[in-house]
């Protein structure tokens, strides 16, 4: 996970708001709904607000997260049009291990109306989390824990694959440039703050996980 710092909302999002019975799929809301995923991909800088996979700003690209969920007994439907509410967040679906079974589901399709009070724009809920190199997302909160592990999924078997995979890909690239073994304590800051702000670009998919990886590769070259 990453902190997801909310901006304003897109124009049309705001002018659509004014109109009478303004509601989230009423009429009219079709015309928004463009602008609002591309303001959500752009705002969490093309990845997704939970597991921090790649997201595009199309219906097949991604899914927009109500944190506060729409229905059910937590629901909050004068949430729906609230941008603090909305998350940009990835489809949520993982093929099983093996390839057997069903599709698995993590993030938004994991938690539909369910309620979890972890939430990516608290930055204090962000700095409780942690990693492990295998690629268990860990929160030094236990009910965020649970939330993590039970309800948003984001440490199921194909996902913990990814953020590996994701890790040997970064791995090889710095052989590739540079002796990692003699790798500058400066090249690791650069590389650090450029996965974790690239200045306007999208981000390398679980770049959360990358950079709890090179903060300690950092640690150990100074």
């Amino acid at each position: 996970m990453i902190p997801v710092r909310k901006g304003p909302p897109p124009p049309a999002l705001t002018t659509y708001r004014l109109t009478r019975d303004a509601r989230y799929d009423g009429a009219g809301f079709n015309s928004v709904k463009p602008s609002r995923r591309e303001a959500l991909v752009a705002e969490q800088r093309g990845v997704c607000c939970y597991c921090t996979d790649r997201t595009e700003a199309t219906e097949a690209g991604m899914k927009v997260e109500h944190h506060t969920p729409q229905h059910g007994p937590h629901g909050g439907r004068d949430r729906d049009l609230d941008w603090s509410n909305l998350l940009g967040a990835c489809r949520g679906e993982a093929p099983p291990p093996r390839g057997r079974g069903a599709k698995m589901l993590h993030c938004d399709s994991a938690k539909g109306e369910d309620s979890v009070s972890i939430n990516p724009t608290n930055p204090s809920h962000m700095a409780a989390i942690e990693y492990e190199r295998g690629g268990r997302v860990t929160s030094s909160r236990p009910e965020h824990q649970a939330e993590i592990d039970h309800t948003l999924r984001l440490n199921i078997e194909p996902l913990l694959d990814r953020r590996k995979d994701a890790l040997v890909d970064l791995e090889k690239e710095l052989r590739q440039r540079y002796d990692v073994r003699a790798f500058p304590a400066a090249k690791f800051e650069k590389l650090l703050a450029q996965t974790r702000d690239p200045a306007g670009q999208t981000m390398r998919p679980f770049a959360g996980f990358l950079c709890w990886w090179l903060e300690r590769a950092l640690r150990k070259a100074v």
